[in-house]
């Protein structure tokens, strides 16, 4: 339920006894990415005043429970504070706070420092909400929750090959490339594998593939096994995907749906990758400067992104979560890269439908 100023004026003056100005400051970091004075409230105000002025502008944009779940996790011993989120904010008694997703950001490639080790935590105000054309921070909170689940590290004999993500309550997309010359007997899809909030690693659940495994495919180029990939360009049919069936559909995972338009990617744009990197748990980079802009037969998209081992088959967004290419270069582990690149997911889909298994992508 909103908050409204008397309850704010409330919650304010709980959190006053439990909290400084330096505890906020370490708070609102770890939660969100930004700095308290730099990104929420002015400096120079009193403990309560910070306290009720940020709660208003954490209400107004959506993220007032998330970040009152982590006050509560920070004083778990304090009856006041959860009596007083019972009755004002009983939500952020059953919050979790979000985790598990480990962060790269970046301007054009150039690592950024300074941040949290957390995808939740990207910068919410000064990374984030400049770029959003339609979501307000608190759904780009709860989208990145939901891929988190949709997300898969590909394995290949219980070894990492790749990362790949549900189109389909029973399909998985990734590269060709990584499954190419495997056994498809042995590969498995690991899903929910992520750092825990003490540093160790959540397993995850692994789903094998059906007997028939691979659904549909198409190659890469073969020019994108050396450093000129575009000599010769790409052909219409070269997208380098395979379409996986999986056992039996998963439930409860929802899955991405793969767009029927070209991607609207103007030079500069920020865009988003997910990834397994090195086989290591999920993994998001974010950069705020990072399309260069297609190849010259519009079959690949160019960014500057930096990926990591593992990441072929990750799914590209844009910064609103619009899945939008599929990356297939630039990982380390294949080839010698110059760039990164990604091939348009309406392309593939339209492969998909061509080779009769529209039925995949579908409920």
């Amino acid at each position: 339920m909103p908050l409204d100023a008397r309850q704010i004026e409330s919650l304010s003056a709980v959190l006053s006894r439990l909290f400084t100005h330096a505890d906020l400051e370490r708070l609102m970091l770890t939660a969100t990415g930004d700095g308290l004075y730099e990104a929420w409230v002015p400096a120079g105000l009193t403990v309560r005043r910070t306290l009720f002025d940020l709660l208003q502008e954490l209400e107004r944009q959506g993220l007032a429970a998330r970040v009152l779940a982590e006050m509560r996790e920070r004083r778990p011993r304090s009856a006041e504070l959860r009596a007083a989120l019972a009755t004002a904010c009983p939500e952020a008694l059953d919050a979790q706070p979000h985790g598990g997703i480990g962060l790269s950001p970046q301007v054009a490639g150039v690592p950024l420092a300074g941040l949290p080790d957390d995808a939740f935590a990207p910068g919410l105000q000064k990374n984030v909400r400049p770029h959003l054309a339609r979501l307000d921070l608190a759904i780009w909170i709860d989208r990145l929750a939901a891929i988190r689940r949709q997300v898969c590290r590909i394995e290949i004999a219980r070894r990492a090959a790749g990362t790949g993500f549900l189109v389909g309550p029973a399909a998985v997309l990734t590269n060709w490339h990584v499954v190419a010359k495997a056994d498809l007997a042995e590969a498995e899809c690991r899903f929910d594998y992520v750092m825990r909030a003490d540093g160790s690693r959540e397993p995850g659940t692994t789903v094998r593939l059906a007997a028939v495994g691979l659904a549909c495919h198409a190659p890469f180029a073969p020019a994108e096994l050396t450093d000129r990939p575009d000599d010769p360009l790409p052909c219409a049919g070269e997208l380098d995907f395979a379409l996986l069936r999986l056992a039996a559909p998963l439930e409860g995972r929802g899955w991405l749906r793969l767009p029927d338009r070209p991607p609207d990617l103007p030079p500069e744009a920020p865009l988003l990758i997910v990834q397994h990197p090195d086989g290591a748990p999920m993994k998001l980079a974010l950069d705020t400067q990072s399309v260069i802009g297609p190849n010259a037969n519009g079959t690949r998209v160019r960014y500057r992104t930096n990926t990591e081992n593992g990441s072929s088959g990750s799914p590209v967004f844009t910064m609103d979560w619009d899945p939008v290419l599929l990356h297939h270069y630039g990982d380390p582990a294949w080839g010698a890269a110059r760039f990164n690149q990604g091939i348009p997911l309406d392309r593939i889909r339209a492969a998909i439908l061509a080779a009769g298994d529209a039925a995949l992508l579908e409920a």
